[in-house]
């Protein structure tokens, strides 16, 4: 896939067919103001343990998507600055690891040499936070500069986890080749994407002096389909897009080229969060520098999670860490729409809390319990213009920019794969909102390297809060059924929409634990064995024992 997005090139056109996206949040609009009087005034007083929870989770559903149709509502990419052949100034590049196999980072390292770049242009550092002897040696005779930091947590040491380690390697950098103006960070498994990325990235900083840094697009090696979305096309060929009109692109960790200026003035990469790249983003901009998002493929990863303990990991840390730079991070000095921007990402994360709500919903309608008092005829003509507009808006900012892949992409099946992640993930995105706001601004939570090898196997127990929703609602609808407690169709709709959704996204969530798996019955006999041995084991020591 890398020497494919190589091939492809770093040609990106103008964007098209924006109105389609500013058409689909008019509509939302419309919708939203003729569903929100009616939600109000059809509640049904007489269960309000019910009624306020699903109008407060209605709400919030409500005035994210708002908040998203008016960041969506600019999108820009930066008019092309290629470098001039014969000007390129030295560039350091920094590829941490801790840990990665060697053929890994090998292969990383060999795609960046082969760029169009001037070699001896380029002074490339790994930075080994593993002390791994075979790497080094693998690297004894590579033109590359082998950087072993101190240990983490030791005296000296700015930042336990990445962003220490990319401190360690900068001092390291500087101190050798003191001249360089601009720094690349790249994971140690992201191959190169596009062979003009130095040209062009570069290029942007030479352009604008008060351009702090240049991010592009992060690409993965994903299975037919990318199960677990782990390319988040919605996101680098849509959001970043407009993040980069209201000047609140920020960097991904890969793929980034900084203004040496811009990183020694917010003091380095932070070390206060998990991670450095979201905040080292947020540090510059509220000091005035500008971001760029350039739409090229600058980092191939080489692997992607998918398996669920490792998607949970991936995915976590990015929720702590963006929830608890929102809640308890220095945001001064952002504009309005640049907060708006980061406000999403934050919404985004926090919206997990709704399955507490829509669940409960569409369990108690089966049961009878209605936190509406409407007719049905009252319930179509103001639940459906939403439902549909809702489904519109999704459908139009889940149309990638610019992706090679369009002919291959279905609009719906592609959307639907993307909500089960969403949804999938919320008991992890609850849990890490809770960690990231009760740990307070001076509680971090430790970072763990995301593992780089796939686990398959059937994952039953890390989907259990997901399975157990299943189970609940077939368990209440069977009850239903016997007990003739389903209201009519029409009053049953808006909870089928809003909590009956969440169900079979759960259901699709669940079929990813056993992802990878070739035969889902010789993954299921090991489980029942071990847990049989469990059981007996407890017998077996009272017969020793006596």
């Amino acid at each position: 896939m890398a020497s494919a997005s190589r091939a492809f090139g770093d040609v990106y056109p103008a964007i098209r067919r924006h109105w389609l996206v500013r058409s689909a949040g008019v509509a939302y609009v419309i919708a939203a103001a003729i569903y929100m009087p009616w939600l109000f005034s059809s509640l049904n007083h007489h269960l309000p343990w019910l009624a306020w929870p699903f109008l407060a989770a209605n709400l919030f559903t409500l005035l994210t998507t708002l908040m998203s149709i008016f960041n969506h509502w600019w999108r820009a990419v930066p008019e092309p600055h290629p470098q001039p052949y014969g000007e390129e100034p030295t560039v350091g590049i920094i590829i941490p690891c801790c840990g990665e196999p060697v053929p890994m980072v090998l292969r990383t390292i060999t795609s960046v040499r082969r760029q169009d770049w001037p070699r001896e242009r380029m002074v490339i550092v790994v930075s080994d936070d593993g002390h791994d002897p075979a790497l080094a040696e693998a690297l004894g005779t590579w033109p590359v500069l082998y950087h072993s930091p101190p240990d983490r947590f030791a005296p000296g040491r700015d930042g336990a986890a990445k962003a220490g380690n990319l401190n360690s390697a900068y001092e390291m950098l500087i101190a050798a080749h003191p001249h360089l103006r601009y720094i690349e960070t790249r994971d140690c498994d992201d191959e190169l994407g596009s062979n003009g990325f130095l040209r062009q990235a570069v290029g942007q900083l030479e352009h604008d002096e008060r351009l702090a840094y240049v991010q592009t697009i992060k690409e993965s090696q994903v299975s037919a389909g990318d199960p677990f979305n782990n390319r988040e096309a919605m996101f680098y060929r849509g959001q970043m897009l407009s993040r980069n009109a209201a000047n609140a692109t920020f960097p991904c960790g890969s793929g980034v080229v900084w203004r040496r200026a811009a990183l020694e003035d917010i003091g380095l990469f932070p070390t206060w969060n998990l991670v450095e790249d979201l905040q080292s983003g947020v540090e510059a901009l509220r000091r005035g520098w500008h971001s760029c998002y350039l739409p090229i493929v600058g980092a191939m990863g080489q692997h992607s999670p998918e398996d669920v303990p490792n998607v949970y990991k991936q995915r976590g840390t990015w929720a702590i860490d963006t929830v608890r730079l929102m809640i308890w991070g220095d945001l001064r000095g952002l504009s309005v729409r640049q907060r708006a921007q980061f406000y999403e990402l934050l919404c985004y994360y926090l919206h997990s809390f709704t399955v507490l709500v829509y669940v409960p919903s569409i369990i108690g309608a089966l049961l009878g319990y209605v936190p509406f008092a409407a007719s049905g005829r009252s319930f179509l003509v103001h639940m459906l213009p939403i439902v549909l507009a809702t489904e519109a808006w999704l459908l139009a900012i889940n149309r990638p920019y610019n992706d090679r892949r369009r002919r291959q992409r279905h609009p719906v099946r592609e959307l639907w794969r993307v909500r089960i992640i969403w949804s999938g993930m919320a008991p992890v995105f609850m849990k890490a909102s809770i960690q990231a706001i009760l740990g307070g601004p001076n509680h971090k939570p430790v970072y763990k390297v995301t593992r780089k090898h796939d686990d398959p196997r059937w994952h039953w127990g890390h989907t259990l809060p997901q399975t157990s929703v299943l189970l609940l609602v077939l368990f209440t609808l069977v009850y239903a059924l016997r007990h003739g407690t389903l209201p009519r169709a029409t009053l049953l709709f808006p909870f089928v929409y809003w909590g009956g959704l969440y169900v079979a996204l759960f259901a699709g969530f669940v079929a990813r634990s056993w992802y990878g798996v070739l035969s889902l019955r010789r993954a299921v006999f090991p489980i029942m064995r071990r847990t049989a041995e469990g059981a007996a084991e407890p017998h077996t020591q009272l017969a020793g024992h006596s």
